[in-house]
């Protein structure tokens, strides 16, 4: 009788190891699976651009760029720009420039950007303070002004479009290599060839001469059929090289869809 009982008790003994052991194995299975869910990325993460003049990464690299700039505005190239452009600005334009004294005005171009018949402005800006190339836009609409990359995010659609090109720097960075500190000797001895020719337009791309969209280079996934409203930034001083954006209203960025880079 005392061994019945002794096997009774051993097995149910057994049975309860058995099962928490089976238990803990569930929920280390169970855990483990919360922890690969918690640290899955999103596939669709977006990588917008910094640009280099706040990329920390460069800092050494665009050291002698960044001096180059400032003996160009020093010797007053950037001023006597300023002072050409201002001119043809409306009074609201020029209220603004004088308020902020620490841009100097490079180039500006006029249009449609951010909807139709809204009149908006970009502008190329030498910022004394920061020592950089700024892009500024200006929205005709709600009348508020941004920086491209700081205050409008940008997306470059080109990364992954096998172009065959490739320039070092963001944009705002390759129009002062191109325009500027290239070009100083022009800029010197004659201004007005300088203002003749501005490296940003807010153009149709369907319409504008300036682009050869059969060689150019698209962005994968991205229409064609609307090429109205676009932003575009020369990248080379001789050739007819561009980039250009477009503006998506639904999160306030600019993608970087098509580059043309070759010669004349």
């Amino acid at each position: 009788m005392k061994n019945k009982i002794a096997l009774i008790f051993f097995t149910l003994v057994l049975f309860a190891c058995n099962s928490k052991q089976q238990n803990d194995k569930e929920n280390t299975i169970n855990n483990t699976k919360k922890e690969k869910i918690g640290k899955s990325k999103p596939v669709d993460s977006i990588h917008y651009q910094i640009s280099i003049y706040d990329n920390a990464k460069f800092k050494d690299e665009i050291k002698d760029h960044k001096e180059s700039l400032k003996k160009l505005s020093e010797k007053k190239l950037f001023l006597n720009i300023h002072n050409k452009l201002i001119q043809k600005l409306t009074v609201e334009q020029q209220s603004f420039f004088n308020t902020n004294s620490n841009y100097e005005l490079l180039a500006v171009a006029e249009g449609n950007l951010f909807e139709e018949n809204s009149n908006d402005l970009v502008f190329i800006v030498y910022d004394k303070e920061n020592v950089k190339i700024s892009i500024l836009t200006y929205n005709g609409i709600t009348s508020k002004y941004a920086i491209l990359y700081e205050d409008i995010k940008v997306e470059n659609g080109l990364e992954n479009a096998n172009c065959g090109s490739y320039s070092f720097g963001t944009l705002d960075y390759q129009i002062a290599e191109e325009f500027l500190i290239y070009k100083e000797e022009t800029l010197v001895k004659n201004l007005d060839s300088y203002l003749e020719y501005s490296p940003v337009k807010i153009t149709d791309l369907s319409k504008d001469e300036k682009f050869l969209l059969k060689d150019g280079c698209f962005a994968k996934k991205v229409s064609r059929t609307n090429l109205a409203n676009t932003l575009c930034l020369a990248t080379s001083s001789v050739y007819n090289n561009w980039e250009c954006l477009r503006y998506n209203k639904t999160n306030n960025t600019f993608l970087i869809f098509y580059s043309q880079a070759f010669a004349d």
